[in-house]
């Protein structure tokens, strides 16, 4: 900024000497009030000019900013309808569905009971009580099983015992065989 002042002023001296030159003929430089009075009024005017640039640069960004805003706002606005649209027509389509699974149900009901078949829950019962008795079977043979295995556990400790004593019995009699 002071290179600006006094850049101007000494381009507004120039053409103070100049212009004073040939119009008369006397002193050449300036008067000190006329070049206070020049440079004054152009600092005023670059200050003035410096000042309406700021302000239409701050207009032109608190515009632009209110402009983003509003558009971010619609974006959002029409996102929030679509996300409610979707997730309306997912109910329809779900309470559609429901009542088609309740209308088939109650149809078959009908056919079950118009045949004189068995009941969907009388066949579930029959199931559960089918699967009762396979754990049950399946029960008893792991405990017979581990019976099993117990017995075998038992007999081989038995043999590798008696098989330990006759193996000691033997080397004792070898033992004394060679000495």
């Amino acid at each position: 900024m002071k290179s600006l002042k006094s850049l101007l002023t000494l381009t507004s001296l120039a053409l103070a000497v100049s212009g004073s030159a040939l119009a008369t003929n006397t002193s050449v430089l300036p008067t000190k009030e006329s070049v206070v009075t020049n440079s004054k009024s152009m600092v005023e005017s670059t200050k003035a000019d410096v000042k309406n640039a700021a302000n239409d640069k701050l207009k032109s960004m608190t515009d632009s900013a209110s402009s983003t805003k509003s558009n971010a706002l619609d974006k959002v606005n029409t996102a929030k309808e679509k996300a409610t649209s979707a997730k309306d027509a997912v109910k329809d389509k779900a309470t559609s569905a429901k009542d088609a699974v309740k209308e088939k149900a109650s149809a078959l009901k009908e056919k079950a009971t118009e045949n004189n078949q068995p009941s969907i829950k009388d066949k579930a019962t029959e199931k559960n009580s089918i699967q009762l008795k396979i754990m049950r079977k399946k029960k008893h043979l792991k405990q017979k099983q581990k019976a099993a295995d117990k017995v075998k556990r038992s007999e081989r400790k038995k043999a590798t015992s008696t098989k330990r004593v006759s193996k000691r019995e033997s080397g004792f009699f070898c033992k004394s065989k060679h000495q």
